[in-house]
């Protein structure tokens, strides 16, 4: 109850208003100005990157994006705004059911938002405490692409609240306090003022949106597409918060600038240039480092860094610039290094994808993933699958690869169903290919490793550089190797 009573009494608050405190012209100015900036970087971008570029992902994913989008642009996450997907018409409901909305009405089809602001009005007000807020009366226009029904447009009030610091003339924190649908303009805001933009304040989509930009006159013009991998930290190739910001607004960039497609590394899109990258600090800066590659020569064909974003920015958004257990998994990642490294060229070559590619890879609970295998020569094929807290479990002892399926993909146990589950975090599939039959598992516990039996499991007890050697026994062959690393993440409803 206490929650609804804070809610009321919030709205109590705006109810008790009266005329603002005079400001001068270029003070009004200045409150414009921001409040513009404000509606149209922090709201429509996000609203875009929301309802556009990420609306095939399933709504979990877009957390991080969503709480980034509310922080940023509301006051709160208890603001409501206008829903036009609701009735009656000028429904209110919360940014996080408005978007989900979005989702389920527009079919997981592209959505776009647009702000007409040729005959926006203002008006400055005060609440009953004499805090300033200005509302702003601007036409929402909303199209989608499922059919001509998706259309809307409105007069909506976006009540802005913001701070006046009287002693250092200055105006700060603005947030949307609430957006509302009005029939018409309100006979006390004033026309439209012609203010012009400050400039454009520092932020992640606008130095994501200079490389996107930069990238553009070196992408070859006969081009229809380009596959966009994903950046992690040092190129851990681990999928969090920071790395979803950064695939969700590059992908925005690159689309409205090209208006090209733009696909992730699980499309089928070979032939298209691809965009790739990290990120790390350098000095209280977050460095960016982008490459745009060739896909058929694999040449770089040119090199971009921007190191212009503060890191002091992503703490103010509360995105941890490094993934959770960093440390504790670069352990595991060096050491499979190691012990799957490359030793001597062999005869038999093979590889191992699943259904989101080979880079990148995330699934979120509940997602079934899919198993490929391209081999040069018959072979038999053993995986193993490293979960999130260590667990190694058995998922393919001996599956083969027959005659007449070489150069082929084929799909690996095509009965079995991979399903993502907890734990999640990163994991690791491990592929181990030989053209005679491997040598049988240890079951019997020794100091070396063995393989326990777990419901329907194979859970294998001893440490990585054991299991390698467990894994890779063979008759008579040499042994090739394969390493994917996944993400795996939990789908919070």
């Amino acid at each position: 109850m206490r929650g609804f009573l804070l809610i009321i009494s919030l709205t109590w608050l705006f109810l008790q208003t009266g005329k603002a405190q005079s400001f001068s012209a270029e003070e009004e100015q200045a409150i414009i100005t921001n409040a513009r900036k404000l509606l149209e970087t922090e709201y429509l971008q996000n609203l875009e990157i929301l309802t556009h570029y990420e609306i095939n992902q399933p709504f979990a994913a877009l957390k991080p994006q969503l709480d980034g989008f509310i922080k940023s642009a509301f006051r709160n996450s208890d603001v409501q705004v206008f829903n036009e997907f609701r009735q009656p018409l000028g429904k209110l409901t919360s940014v996080e059911e408005y978007i989900r909305d979005c989702h389920i009405f527009s079919k997981q089809k592209p959505i776009i938002n647009t702000l007409d602001w040729s005959k926006a009005r203002f008006q400055l007000q005060e609440t009953g405490d004499g805090k300033p807020y200005l509302n702003v009366y601007v036409t929402k226009k909303m199209q989608g692409n499922i059919s001509n029904a998706l259309h809307y447009e409105n007069l909506i009030e976006c009540r802005i609240q913001f701070v006046h610091n009287e002693r250092l003339k200055s105006f700060y924190d603005f947030k949307i306090a609430g957006i509302t649908r009005k029939d018409k303009y309100p006979s006390e805001a004033s026309e439209n003022l012609v203010v012009k933009p400050e400039k454009k304040s520092i932020d992640l989509f606008s130095v994501l949106d200079t490389l996107a930009a930069q990238l553009e006159r070196t992408i070859p013009a006969s081009g229809t597409g380009l596959i966009l991998e994903r950046f992690s930290y040092r190129n851990c190739g681990i999928n969090d918060a920071l790395s979803d910001q950064i695939f969700a607004a590059l992908n925005a960039c690159f689309q409205r600038r090209t208006l090209w497609s733009v696909q992730s590394v699980a499309s089928d899109q070979n032939t298209w240039p691809r965009v790739r990258g990290f990120y790390e600090e350098l000095n209280g800066q977050l460095l960016i480092k982008t490459e745009l590659v060739d896909a058929n020569t694999e040449k770089v064909l040119v090199t971009l860094e921007n190191k212009a974003l503060p890191l002091e920015w992503l703490q103010q958004q509360s995105i941890p610039l490094k993934p959770e257990n960093y440390q504790e998994i670069k352990v595991v990642q060096d050491t499979l290094r190691q012990i799957t490294a490359v030793t001597a060229p062999t005869a038999l070559k093979f590889e191992i994808r699943t259904d989101r590619g080979r880079e990148g890879v995330e699934y979120w609970s509940g997602q079934q993933m899919i198993l490929e295998v391209k081999a040069n020569r018959p072979c038999h094929i053993r995986l193993l699958y490293r979960l999130a807290d260590g667990t190694q479990t058995l998922l393919e002892n001996d599956f083969v690869i027959k005659p007449g399926q070489e150069n082929k993909l084929v799909r690996i146990a095509p009965e079995a169903s991979f399903i993502c589950s907890e734990p999640f975090g990163t994991e690791y599939l491990l592929a181990y290919a030989s053209e005679e039959p491997f040598c049988a598992l240890p079951t019997v516990p020794n100091r070396e490793g063995y393989f326990r039996e777990e419901g329907s499991y194979q859970i294998f007890v001893g440490s990585l550089t054991a299991f390698n050697t467990l894994m890779k026994c063979s008759k008579n062959t040499d042994i090739v190797e394969d390493l994917i690393q996944i993400t795996t993440r939990e789908a919070k409803e």
